[in-house]
């Protein structure tokens, strides 16, 4: 116990360090999808203590993407989970370090859950397939939420085992159902497919038992702290919806009872995108959604999942561009075999069904949304990683098992699970030094987006020492200045400010805004410090 332990410790130690070296080295520290963008602005107004800003003007000069204007309001489009969760780094000035620690808790809690429900050996095999995951080590080093709704579920699904085990049972009912909470909070559609399968175990347990015996036997009052939890938290997400865009004069139950019914209005994502829903038909989705082409969302996802699960697979060819969402064609992988191996090893415990059902239940619900999430890795089945690799985990330590018995009755004197181990930790390595770093160079300044855009509006500043206001003029796209995005303060006082003039109809009111700021100026793609004539 002590060596898996320790084996744990430093794989949560390697899971911070490759959080804080993919997020620089790769992504900048930068957000790179609109996602991120709006978590970071939201993030931002979270940390000076307000759901909203007021609406800074000219509107399009300080647009970016995913930000709703109501009325004289504005805010991120998204569930306010994971900007909350956000907010300190934010205020600190470093968001990067909110994912790293989170990724640090989620491969000790993986070991604790693996250890009490198969053994130490289980928990600390867990903890390296964790640590070492390409799919986590990508995801860590961004700015999404994924890493942050992975560790609540795991936390989500520990509390349910220490409720099944009887232990504080009401206690963890309720830090069960705070960290499904959370989950719905962060990512609404995820919590239901994970809260799915453990609905239909516990419900199951209670009407074979009857409900009299499962109240004497104490599961009820656990299982209703589960669900008080969890919908106390999730309270959070219509407050804040409440808060930025209610109208005047409803009160608070009111706008809860439309939210509940599901009225378009209280629905953020309709204010940006109205075809962004769940479910099928012409208006869901860009092009309308169908269950075919929800299978074929599901088949790429899978394919790019059983490459970046394990990192067990040929590194993709250099044609193959992984950055415009060709993972899931660019060969295959062969990390879910430890998945069959798994459930044949540890079939015996039903906790090992019930963790295969967490994933087989998310693949099943995004058959229902409009679009795959293969860019950063199978993203919308990343809350599932701990589950489906304590499913692996034990599949490991039970073939060493196996394979040791089977020497011990042929009297070898030879230890064969040290050679399954062996075995693990050279594609351990083929994962770390050939597949990821493959994996993760394309998407190194995507979308245009990196350090060197401000290294060089630093170097060209004449006063490094006084704020800089960097006005884009005339016609571009927003990537081609988004790391100066990036850096802008809501607020509008960061040091570098960037604002935007794309429809050349603002450039004397944005001198007149900013005259106390020395000023900079992107034109037809070149810096320079030449006021631009509007009537050039």
């Amino acid at each position: 116990m002590k060596r898996a332990a320790l084996l744990t410790l430093l794989c949560a130690w390697f899971a911070f360090g490759a959080s804080a070296v993919v997020s620089r080295a790769i992504f900048d520290r930068l957000p790179h999808l609109e996602d991120e963008f709006a978590y970071l602005y939201q993030a931002r107004i979270f940390a000076r203590g307000e759901t909203h800003i007021e609406t800074p003007k000219p509107i399009r000069a300080y647009w970016q993407p995913f930000l709703v204007n109501d009325g004289n309001r504005r805010f991120g489009k998204y569930t306010p989970g994971w900007p909350l969760l956000l907010a300190p780094g934010a205020r600190l000035g470093q968001p990067w370090i909110v994912n790293a620690w989170l990724a640090m808790l989620v491969v000790a809690l993986v070991y604790r859950l693996g250890r009490e429900i198969y053994d130490p050996a289980t928990g600390a095999v867990a903890a390296l397939l964790t640590a070492i995951s390409p799919a986590a080590l990508l995801i860590n080093g961004t700015l999404m939420g994924h890493t942050a709704a992975l560790f609540f579920t795991t936390l989500f699904v520990f509390g349910l085992w220490r409720v099944e085990r009887g232990r504080r049972a009401l206690l963890w009912g309720a830090v069960a159902g705070a960290a499904l909470g959370v989950v719905l909070i962060t990512r609404p559609f995820t919590a239901a497919g994970i809260a799915a399968p453990f609905v239909a175990y516990f419900a199951g347990r209670v009407l074979w038992r009857g409900v009299r015996r499962a109240w004497r036997e104490r599961l009820l009052r656990p299982l209703a702290a589960v669900a008080g939890a969890a919908l106390l938290v999730g309270l959070i997400w219509p407050w804040f919806n409440y808060r930025v865009s209610g109208p005047p004069g409803e009160s608070f139950p009111a706008y809860l009872g439309r939210f509940v019914r599901g009225d378009d209005d209280t629905n953020l994502y309709l204010r940006v995108w109205d075809y962004d829903k769940v479910g099928f038909g012409d208006d869901h989705g860009r092009y309308g959604h169908t269950l075919e082409k929800g299978w074929r969302h599901t088949k790429t996802d899978l394919r790019c999942a059983a490459r970046d699960l394990f990192g067990w697979a040929a590194p993709a060819p250099d044609e193959v561009d992984l950055a415009a969402n060709a993972c899931g064609s660019s060969g295959r992988g062969y990390s879910w075999l430890l998945v069959p191996l798994g459930l044949l090893m540890g079939g015996r415990r039903r906790w090992t069904w019930l963790l295969a059902a967490l994933p087989a239940s998310l693949v099943v619900a995004y058959v229902a949304y409009w679009i795959g999430g293969s860019l950063y890795s199978a993203r919308y089945y990343y809350e599932a990683l701990t589950a489906v690799i304590l499913v692996c985990a034990v599949g490991v330590t039970g073939l060493a098992r196996l394979a040791d018995r089977l020497a011990r009755r042929a009297v070898t004197g030879f230890r064969p699970a040290w050679a399954v181990y062996g075995a693990l930790g050279a594609l351990v390595a083929y994962s770390l030094i050939v597949f990821a770093p493959a994996r993760l160079e394309p998407l190194r300044g995507f979308g245009r987006i990196s350090q060197a855009n401000l290294d060089e509006v630093n170097r060209l500043r004449r006063e490094p020492d006084r704020p800089l206001v960097v006005i884009m003029w005339g016609v571009h796209h927003w990537r081609d200045v988004a790391a100066l995005m990036a850096v802008t303060d809501p607020y509008l006082d960061s040091d570098v400010v960037l604002a935007r003039d794309p429809d050349q109809s603002n450039l004397d009111t944005l001198l007149a805004q900013w005259r106390d700021r020395e000023k900079l100026f992107f034109v037809n793609g070149e810096f320079t410090y030449e006021v631009p004539d509007p009537g050039g």
